[in-house]
Order: structure tokens, then sequence, then C-alpha cells
């Protein structure tokens, strides 16, 4: 997290919208990447924070210079070797490491795979967030849905880049043939999850409904109760009138979803979670059977306090949303 550097004046607001949420000052250091101890000496006292005159010795690198290689890597993402070398500035590429680390927006990071938003996304992404923050629901009693797919190569790659937080993340795009793979469908909640469904060949809307019947409704209802709100994206078969008729008839009450808003489902973040215990130290499968008895051991040794950190996060998902006008977050 950046150290040494004073709040923005967007940061302290959201310190204090988050706090007036109830949000802990260590959740609210790690919603806006800032340390704990700024977050704690901003609350203290807010009116006097950043007032007191710092004194000493001039930076060897002055501020200009910082500035420099700050706006360097956010227009073009390169690393700190070239940034050292595009400015001039006679330090070593550790130090320049430093300098782009205590910044508040530059951060290293994986280049994702992300849907292109237009502003027609952003804004419905926008109302979402505002919607769902003045009046919030009970996050805890959403049952949270999505497919998956596991290749047996491991997953896509990825390349770093210094990426600005404030624009959104760069993306690339991930393979679309090459290798086997296993396709997955679960939901969760914060008291619990559902068992996996492995998805056998093309899905149309008869067989997601196929899905639905004995994976969604026996955890539903044990943990739920007939009365539960269930959540799914906006793929083609979720959306179908076949989908909508056949879920209407069996009284569930769908929860709004943005399109190409994998950030405000936290089943994404359980996916990556089970990814990373799949390909553990770059594990890689022969088969089908092996990738899928590998995916039903992790998703099995998933704890339950991990789905409800997860569900936890809705609002700062939200406020993150709104902070970035209905961009992409972190998420």
């Amino acid at each position: 997290m950046p150290r040494g550097t004073h709040l923005t004046e967007i940061d302290q607001a959201m310190i204090k919208a988050l706090r007036k949420h109830n949000i802990s000052p260590q959740e609210i250091a790690k919603t806006i990447n800032r340390s704990k101890s700024v977050v704690y000496k901003f609350l203290a006292n807010p009116e006097t924070y950043g007032t007191a005159v710092r004194l000493g010795r001039p930076p060897i690198v002055s501020e200009t210079a910082k500035r420099y290689m700050i706006r360097l890597a956010s227009c073009t993402g390169e690393s700190a070797k070239v940034i050292k070398k595009e400015s001039g500035t006679p330090v070593c590429e550790r130090r320049v490491q430093q300098i782009l680390h205590e910044a508040p927006h530059p951060k290293y990071t994986k280049r994702v795979a992300a849907p292109k938003l237009t502003q027609v996304h952003k804004d419905a992404r926008l109302k979402y967030a505002e919607d769902n923050t003045t009046d919030p629901p009970t996050w805890g009693e959403i049952i949270w849905s999505d497919e998956k797919k596991f290749n047996l190569d491991g997953p896509d790659g990825f390349k770093y880049y210094w990426h600005d937080l404030r624009k959104e993340p760069n993306s690339f795009f991930s393979r679309q043939n090459g290798g086997g793979s296993v396709m997955i469908w679960a939901c969760f909640s914060s008291r619990g999850k559902s068992d996996l469904a492995f998805l056998r060949g093309n899905q149309d809307s008869v067989s997601y409904v196929q899905t639905l019947q004995p994976y969604l409704f026996p955890f539903a209802h044990t943990h739920h109760g007939k009365n539960f709100t269930f959540q799914q994206d906006g793929a083609s078969i979720h959306r179908s009138n076949f989908t909508l008729v056949f879920l209407n008839e069996m009284d569930v009450r769908l929860f709004p979803h943005p399109a190409l808003s994998p950030d405000l489902n936290p089943i994404e973040n359980l996916w990556a979670i089970l990814a990373r215990s799949v390909y553990y130290k770059g594990k890689k499968y022969r088969s089908t059977d092996e990738l899928e008895l590998a995916i039903t051991k992790a998703w099995v040794k998933i704890p339950i306090e991990t789905l409800q950190t997860l569900v936890k996060s809705m609002p700062r998902r939200c406020f993150g949303v709104a902070r970035a006008n209905g961009g992409f977050t972190k998420y």
C-alpha cells in the first residue's frame, strides 16, 4: 500500500463514507489501498489532517521528477527500467519502483481479461452502485451464481504493467481454443455453497434449467428456505424467455445484475480462489477426469469464512464502482 503520501480529497471522502457504514479502519485501508496508520491518523482528527509543515533536507529526486515518472507510468504502463531511461533521472531502477509504489495511483498489476464498457454499461453500473448504497439489500440473503471454465493446461497467462488506479485496467484476449477443458456451475451465499455441477456439451436454456433443478433449489431451500433471492448474470440462456418463465413459476426472486460486471459478482473472486488451489505451483492435468477430481477436492475445502468475507465486500464494491463513475474496479 502507498506510504509517505497524503490522502487525496477523494480518499478522505471515501474514508468518511465507509466509516459511516460501519466499515472498520482495517477494511477501509484495503478498500482505498492505503496503510492502516494513515487511515487511523485521519479518523483521529479529520479537520486538521495534512496541515502540519514538514521540515528537513529536500529529497534527492525532486517532486517534479517524481510527477514525471508517475505520469509516464500512468500513460504508458512501462517497466521501471524503461521509465528510468525515459525520465533521465540519475537514480537506480529500484528507486524508480519505490517512487511508483509510494504514489497513490500507479499499481504494478496484471492485465486481466475484461469486456469493454460502453457509456450505457457504465451508467447501468453506476445506477446499481448508487441504488444498492442508498438502499442496500440484505447481502447475506442473496445467492450468487455463475459458470466457470477450467483448462487442462492451466489458467490463461497474465502480463504485468504499471496500472493507474484512476483508469480502466488494461486487458488481453483470452484463448478461445486449445487443450481440453471442464465447465462448471455453482452458487453460494454467506451461509454456504452448492455442490458443483459439471456441464456437458453445449449449454442452452433447457440444459441451464436442468442444472438449476438439482443444484440451486436443494441448496437454496436448505440454507434460505423457499423465499430466497437469486443472482445470475446476463448470459443469453439466463435471460431467455424459457428460463425466466421457469424461474417465475418457481417463485424465484431475481436480483438485478448489470451487464459486463464481473466485479459486482463475488463468485468471480471465489473462482479465482478455486483456480489458485487447482493450479497450485503450476499444476497441469492429463485428463478431464483428473481435473474434475482436483476441482471437487479444492471446492470442498473452501471454508464458510471465505464465503462470508466475499459477501461482506459488496458495499465496498458498490463504493468502488461509484468512485470509478461506473468503470471497472480492483475486484
